[in-house]
């Protein structure tokens, strides 16, 4: 959480969790309650300590980890959203005349955010993601041109990861969003900006590509 001056780290913390019950006008809910506390935090760092309440059966220690892991991921639930919002591709402001069509034009904004977020995940791992079947390849053939033109001469301009690699792919992606190499790790609006300006480039590339001898 870099808002609040942390960096990340390997923490320790203590595990706990209990059956609880909560009573709203009334009628009584069983829920369970985790608790993750960390112990000997580094001086000067607040402990992390999470307690979440769920209506997951929690009984076991594996049970109460897989609680912790899923709200881990809860960041990236909220950049998925901040991708589908306002400064992202606008969901909210769409006008269209029934549900349907709201949900498969969505449907639509979630797979190209999936898409972006695919790319923000990979650019945080040290070992090289493959590029399995994510990009066909139209897509990559036109990021190798796009790539000569956006690496510059020194070390530190150019693209340095493995061309097979989503990594690989984030960078170039990053770029055209308006990322530069000495900044740090490109946020997902950027990567988003990057991959609308690219279906444009890949549009016309395609094209010329097809009819241009």
């Amino acid at each position: 959480e870099t808002r609040r001056g942390r960096v990340a780290r390997q923490a320790v913390v203590a595990l706990r969790w209990a059956k609880v019950g909560l009573v709203m006008k009334g009628v009584g809910k069983a829920l369970y309650v985790v608790e993750a506390k960390e112990i000997d935090a580094p001086a000067g760092q607040a402990p992390i300590y999470w307690r979440l309440l769920t209506t997951h059966v929690v009984q076991t220690q594996q049970q109460a980890q897989q609680l912790i892991y899923w709200y881990s991921l809860r960041w990236n639930i909220e950049q998925v959203f901040r991708l589908l919002k306002q400064k992202g591709l606008q969901v909210e402001l769409l006008d269209l005349e029934t549900g349907k069509a709201l949900v498969q034009l969505t449907l639509l904004a979630l797979f190209a955010a999936s898409k972006i977020m695919l790319l923000h995940l990979a650019s945080k791992q040290k070992e090289a993601v493959p590029l399995a079947e994510s990009f066909t390849q139209q897509e990559v053939a036109c990021l190798q041109a796009l790539q000569k033109r956006y690496e510059g001469k020194t070390a530190k301009q150019r693209n340095p990861y493995p061309q097979d690699s989503l990594q690989w792919c984030y960078w170039i992606i990053a770029r055209l969003g308006g990322w530069k190499p000495h900044e740090k790790q490109a946020g997902v609006i950027t990567l988003l900006r990057g991959w609308l300006y690219f279906q444009h480039i890949l549009h016309g590339w395609t094209l010329a590509q097809k009819f241009v001898s």
